[in-house]
């Protein structure tokens, strides 16, 4: 079940760091509209201007691209210090979902940013539940 749950963390790792890679190249152009939309909602009622938009795509490549670089790290950690079942590997893991999890979907709940905190959620029990499944090899 160990191997299972690895290779479930390493996809889960690998797809994110591709996501985030992804939405950078494309925060600002229309292929982003849609994704970009349902980010605006709780913040503009009206349609952004230029300058607004320009900032937009900054700021969603820099949130996007520390997504990306976040994916990666975890995949380096699943397919190496993970694989072989070294303790510090498991709680590093942990530990960046225990402050990431609080400070991202609390601040999303308070800026009424739902559709952010439902990802989050997801992201987590995605995540948790590897986590949890191993947590036996390395204690």
């Amino acid at each position: 079940m160990f191997e299972f749950f690895r290779v479930w963390l390493l996809i889960l790792s690998v797809a994110m760091a591709l996501a985030g890679a992804v939405m950078v190249l494309i925060a600002g152009t229309p292929l982003f509209a849609l994704v970009g939309g349902i980010l605006d909602r709780p913040f503009w009622s009206a349609t952004p201007d230029a300058t607004v938009r320009r900032f937009q795509a900054w700021a969603y490549s820099v949130t996007f691209a520390t997504m990306a670089g976040w994916g990666l790290m975890m995949a380096i950690l699943v397919a190496n210090g993970f694989a072989s079942k070294q303790a510090w590997v498991w709680w590093s893991i942990a530990g960046s979902l225990a402050l990431w999890f609080p400070l991202d979907t609390g601040r999303s709940l308070f800026h009424r940013a739902y559709v952010n905190a439902l990802l989050n959620t997801a992201l987590l029990v995605a995540f948790a539940i590897p986590l949890v499944g191993t947590f036996g090899e390395f204690h």
